[in-house]
C-alpha cells in the first residue's frame, strides 16, 4: 500500500515529538511525508512581516531571537552527527529572514518569510530520518507545486513532477516534503494560505497514486464536537467524504476543507490519525456509505460577517440576486450562507478584506447593514427532507440561544445556524448534550 503523511505543527514541535514522527513514519511504511513547520513557527514569521511592515525593528530582531533559540534547542536535542550542518542551515535561514526586513518588497517578502518555517524543519528532520539510519530523501515542494494567475495548483505539473521523484524513486526511500508552500505563477516563493498544508498532502497523495492519505495531528480524529470548547464529545471512526467536506469547511479544525476534493475524486481513503496516540483507532474517511445516524457532528465557522441589503427593487423582480453576487465576485470574496425575503437578502462572508469596496458597490441598490462577530454552527447528518421532526430536535436544543439566520435544503447532509460569537460555546454545548445524550 502507497502512503503519503502529513505531520501538522504539533506533531513536529519538538525534539521529542520528531522521533515520535519518523517511527510512525517507518511503522506506517510511508512513501511520501509532508511537513509543517514547526508549531509557533509560522505565527513568530506574521509577527516578524507584521513588524518590517511598521519599522518596528526591535520585535523583528526578538522574535528571530525567540525561533533561534527554538530551533537550537531542538537541534542540540535531535541531532549528534548532523548538528553542525543543521545549525548552520538554521543562522542561515534566519540571517536571511534579517536581511528581508532590511530590503522589504511587500507581500513577496511576506511569502518568502513565512516559507521558511516549512524549509527550515523539513531540513531538521531528514536530517534526524538520515541520522537514525533511514534512507530519506529531503525533497523541495516549490520545485514541483506551482500555481496559476488564479492560485489555483498546477496539478498536470505536480502529476509530472512527482511521478519522476518519487513514483518511479526508489521504493526504499522516505521522502520528505514540505506543505503549505509553493511557487506562484511569477516564479516566487508562496503559498497556498494557512492550513494549506493538508491540501497539499492530498495532491501529493494523489500524485504519487496512493493509497491512503494520513493527516497526523494532536487530536484522535475527527470528534462530533469541538472537544477544545464542548465536554463529552467522541470521535468519530468512518464517515462518508461529503460529509468530512462539511464539517472541514464550517470549521473542523483537524481538517483543511480543500483536502477531501482531490481524495474523493481519486477515491483514495483519508485518514486523521493522533501522532500522540499513534495506536488510537482515528477516523477514516472514504466512499462507504453515510453514517445512518440523524445527528453525526457539530462544527463552528468563526469571523463570520453579515451583510444584509433591503431594497424594494427586490419585489417581484428578476436579476437583482445576479447583481449583488456580481458584487462579491469581482472582489472575490465567496459567500457561506445566504436567506432572502421579498425585500430583503442577507449573507455571510469570512473575509472583510475587501468588505469596504463590497459595501460601496452595493450601496446603490439599497439600504446596506453590517454586521459582524458571528458563528456559523453547522449540524452534519442524515437530515432529509422527509424526516419529520428532526429540525425540530435541533431547535428545541438551542431554544434559549438568539438565532440570527438558518440555512437548509441545499443537501441532505446538514443544516446551518448562524449565531453570535458569545453564544457559540453555548450553543455548541446545548446542541451536544441535545443532539447526543450520554
Amino acid at each position: 500500500m502507497i502512503k503519503t503523511l502529513k505531520f501538522g505543527g504539533t506533531s513536529v514541535g519538538s525534539a521529542a515529538n520528531m522521533r515520535r514522527v519518523a517511527e510512525i513514519i517507518v511503522s506506517e511504511g510511508a512513501r511520501l511525508t509532508v511537513l509543517s513547520a514547526m508549531s509557533g513557527t509560522t505565527d513568530a514569521l506574521v509577527k516578524i512581516s507584521a513588524a518590517i511592515r511598521t519599522g518596528d525593528s526591535d520585535t523583528v530582531h526578538a522574535t528571530i531571537g525567540m525561533l533561534r533559540d527554538k530551533y537550537s534547542t531542538c537541534i542540540e536535542e535531535l541531532l549528534t552527527a548532523n548538528r553542525t550542518a543543521a545549525l548552520d542551515r538554521m543562522e542561515d535561514a534566519l540571517a536571511t529572514v534579517a536581511n528581508e526586513a532590511l530590503t522589504y518588497r511587500g507581500e513577496l517578502s511576506d511569502k518568502w518569510i513565512l516559507a521558511q518555517g516549512e524549509l527550515l524543519t523539513s531540513a531538521i528532520f531528514c536530517l534526524h530520518m538520515q541520522e537514525a539510519g533511514h534512507r530519506a530523501v529531503l525533497l523541495s515542494s516549490p520545485e514541483f507545486m506551482h500555481t496559476d494567475p488564479e492560485g489555483k495548483p498546477d496539478t498536470a505539473k505536480l502529476n509530472r513532477e512527482l511521478t519522476r521523484l518519487v513514483a518511479e524513486g526508489d521504493p526504499g526511500v522516505y521522502y520528505i516534503a514540505q506543505g503549505f508552500i509553493c511557487t506562484d505563477a511569477e516564479g516566487h516563493l508562496s503559498n497556498l494560505g494557512r492550513g494549506g498544508s493538508d491540501y497539499s498532502a492530498a495532491l501529493m497523495g494523489v500524485a504519487i497514486g496512493s493509497d491512503e492519505v494520513q493527516i497526523w495531528t494532536d487530536i484522535d480524529g475527527m470528534h462530533n464536537n469541538d472537544p477544545r470548547v464542548v465536554d463529552r464529545t467522541f470521535p468519530i471512526r468512518r464517515m462518508s467524504f461529503d460529509e468530512a467536506a462539511e464539517l472541514a469547511y464550517f470549521g473542523a479544525k483537524i481538517l483543511h476543507p480543500a483536502t477531501i476534493q482531490p481524495c474523493k475524486e481519486a477515491g483514495i481513503s483519508v485518514r486523521l490519525k493522533n501522532s500522540m496516540e499513534p495506536q488510537a483507532e482515528g477516523t477514516l474517511i472514504s466512499d462507504a456509505e453515510e453514517n445512518a445516524m440523524d445527528f453525526h457532528a457539530i462544527a463552528a465557522k468563526d469571523g463570520i460577517t453579515v451583510v444584509r441589503i433591503a431594497s424594494a427593487r427586490m419585489l417581484m423582480a428578476y436579476g437583482f440576486l445576479r447583481k449583488v453576487f456580481e458584487v462579491f465576485e469581482k472582489y472575490r470574496t465567496p459567500v457561506d450562507m445566504i436567506t432572502t425575503s421579498e425585500v430583503e437578502v442577507s449573507l455571510t462572508i469570512d473575509s472583510t478584506c475587501r468588505l469596504d469596496d463590497i459595501i460601496r458597490e452595493l450601496s446603490p441598490f439599497g439600504s446596506v447593514e453590517v454586521d459582524r462577530d458571528n458563528t456559523i454552527v453547522c449540524i452534519v447528518g442524515c437530515i432529509g427532507y422527509q424526516h419529520v421532526g428532526l429540525a425540530a430536535r435541533i431547535f428545541d436544543g438551542v431554544k434559549e440561544v438568539p438565532i440570527k439566520m438558518i440555512s437548509y435544503g441545499a443537501n441532505h447532509r446538514s443544516m446551518a445556524i448562524l449565531v453570535a460569537t458569545e453564544h457559540k460555546k453555548q450553543t455548541l454545548q446545548a446542541l451536544n448534550d441535545h443532539l447526543f445524550p450520554a
